[in-house]
């Protein structure tokens, strides 16, 4: 069985610091905008971005995908 907190859903970070932009989840179901993994992954910033390293340029598709995939969770709200 799976447990939504391996996957960062509802989970709290950790150790983000200033990388979690003010966001209380990894992953907010439902809710794209406002989950930590989906904030680090648009950035190129030092401390936020997310991989930390070899960051020079935001994969387009990749966050696409990732978006996608947090939005169509059922909603906690």
């Amino acid at each position: 069985m799976k447990i939504p907190a391996h996957l960062g859903i509802g989970k709290a970070p950790v150790s983000a610091g200033g990388g979690a932009g003010g966001l209380d989840f990894d992953v907010f179901p439902g809710d794209a905008k406002h989950s930590i993994l989906l904030y680090r992954m648009n950035s190129v910033e030092p401390g936020t971005a997310m991989p930390e390293l070899a960051r020079s340029i935001i994969h387009k598709e990749g966050v696409d995908l990732i978006r996608q995939w947090i939005n169509n969770m059922p909603s906690k709200k």
